[in-house]
C-alpha cells in the first residue's frame, strides 16, 4: 500500500490544529467529576449534587458533581432512617491542565472556563450518619467525623461503579448507518484522473441520467461504537462511495470552430468510479443532556479508490442521434487502483434519541464528506 507523503503531512497537519483548538483538561477530565461515597448502611439513600439527584442508591456509588464552582460544593445525603452531614468538596489543580497551560491561548481559555484545571482534592469519601455518633461530641467533631476522605475503594471497585451507573443511564454498544454528502478526499483523486482523459479526447459534461453528483462522490457508511466511559468511545467505520458521469466529444466537434474537422466519429465517455474506506475512530462527548448527545470525531485508516473510464466511439449517421448510437465501433478501457490514508474529522456530531433508535449528524471532513445523516441502533 502506497501512501503519498503529501497525504501523510496534510494528515498530521489537520489533526494538530483540532488539537491546537482543544483543551486538554476538558477534553480529558470533563465538565463534570466523579466523587465515589461508601458507608456502613443497611438501607439505600438519596444524594443531591450539583450535576443532579440520585434516587435510592445503594453504597459504594458514584455520583457526579460540575466543576463549576467546584471548592465548598455540598453534596446532600439523607434516606429514610438516618441524617448525615453534607460532603463538602475542596478543590486542587488538574494535572492535565498544564499542557493546556503549555500552548497557552484557546486551550488553557476553555480549561480555565469549564474550571477544568480544577479537580476534587478528595474523590471518596465514608459517611456515618449523625445517629451513630457518640453524644459527647461536638458539632464541629461531628461534622469532621461523620464525613471521611477515604481512599478504600479500588481500582476495580471503580470500575464497576462507573460501569453499573453508565449502563443505567448510557447504552454501551451503538451500530449506526449513515448517507454521506459534499466533498471528501476521494473527490480529487477523481477529478484528476478524469480530467487528464477529458484534455486528451476532448471531452465534455454530457448530463447523463445516470449521473449521481459528477466527481463527487455519494457514500454510504456503516460503524460500531463501544463506549467506554461517559466522556470517551472507540470503534470502527467501513464506507462505500460511488461517483457516475456521462462526456461526450459532440459538442466539440459540432462548434464552429472544429466542425471541418470532424471525421464522422462521435466519442462518448463514462466515469464509474468506486471507493472503500476502513477507518478506527475515537469519538468524545462534549454535552449530553436528556435526549440529545453532542460530540466530536477522529478518524484515521485507509482508503481504496477503484478510477474506472469506459471510452466509447460512434458513428454519426447524418446527425440521426438515435441511430447514431446504435452504430458501435470500438471501446477502450482505462482503470486505476489507488491506495492513500483515510481520515475524517468531524468537530460536530449530534445524536438524538431517548430510546434504542437514534438520529444522528455530523459536520465536518474526510472519507465521509462534509455532511453525514442517518439512524443508530444503541444496546
Amino acid at each position: 500500500m502506497k501512501v503519498s507523503v503529501s497525504v501523510i503531512v496534510k494528515t498530521f497537519f489537520i489533526v494538530l490544529s483540532a488539537m491546537s483548538v482543544s483543551s486538554c483538561a476538558t477534553m480529558f477530565s470533563g465538565f463534570k467529576a466523579d466523587i465515589f461515597v461508601d458507608g456502613d448502611l443497611d438501607e439505600p439513600v438519596t444524594i443531591n449534587s450539583s450535576a443532579g439527584e440520585y434516587k435510592d442508591v445503594t453504597l459504594p456509588t458514584v455520583v457526579e458533581v460540575k466543576r463549576r464552582q467546584l471548592n465548598g460544593q455540598h453534596i446532600h445525603i439523607s434516606s429514610e432512617h438516618y441524617t448525615f452531614d453534607d460532603i463538602v468538596l475542596e478543590k486542587s489543580f488538574n494535572e492535565w491542565a498544564i499542557l493546556s497551560a503549555l500552548s497557552y491561548g484557546t486551550p488553557l481559555c476553555i480549561d480555565l472556563l469549564t474550571n477544568a484545571v480544577s479537580k476534587p482534592k478528595y474523590n471518596q469519601f465514608y459517611i456515618i450518619p449523625l445517629e451513630n455518633m457518640p453524644a459527647v461530641d461536638s458539632l464541629h467533631n461531628t461534622v469532621q467525623k461523620s464525613v471521611i476522605p477515604s481512599s478504600a475503594l479500588d481500582f476495580a471497585t471503580k470500575n464497576r461503579l462507573r460501569a453499573q451507573y453508565l449502563s443505567a443511564k448510557y447504552p454501551r454498544h451503538e451500530i449506526n448507518g449513515t448517507l454521506d454528502f459534499g466533498s471528501n478526499q476521494a473527490d480529487r483523486l477523481t477529478s484528476r484522473f478524469v480530467d487528464d482523459i477529458l484534455q486528451r479526447y476532448h471531452l465534455e459534461r454530457d448530463c447523463m441520467c445516470g449521473d449521481i453528483f459528477g466527481d463527487s462522490y455519494l457514500m454510504a457508511k456503516l460503524e460500531y461504537h463501544y463506549r467506554l466511559n461517559r466522556k470517551w468511545d472507540i470503534g470502527a467505520m467501513i464506507a462505500w462511495g460511488g461517483s457516475s458521469e456521462g462526456y461526450t466529444d459532440e459538442y466539440y466537434m459540432m462548434d464552429e470552430q472544429h466542425k471541418n474537422d470532424f471525421s464522422g466519429i462521435i466519442t462518448t465517455g463514462d466515469q464509474n468510479c468506486r471507493s472503500f474506506s476502513f477507518a478506527p475512530s475515537v469519538r468524545y462527548t462534549w454535552y449530553e443532556k436528556g435526549a440529545c448527545r453532542y460530540y466530536s470525531r477522529v478518524a484515521l485508516g485507509a482508503m481504496r479508490n477503484h478510477l474506472d473510464f469506459t471510452l466509447k466511439k460512434w458513428k454519426n449517421n447524418d446527425g440521426n442521434y438515435y441511430e447514431t448510437y446504435s452504430s458501435y465501433i470500438s471501446k477502450e478501457h482505462i482503470e486505476e487502483t489507488k491506495w492513500r490514508m483515510a481520515y475524517q474529522i468531524s468537530p460536530i456530531g449530534v445524536s438524538v434519541g431517548a430510546g434504542p433508535v437514534r438520529f444522528v449528524a455530523e459536520l465536518g471532513y474526510g472519507c465521509l464528506g462534509v455532511c453525514n445523516v442517518g439512524i443508530g441502533f444503541c444496546f
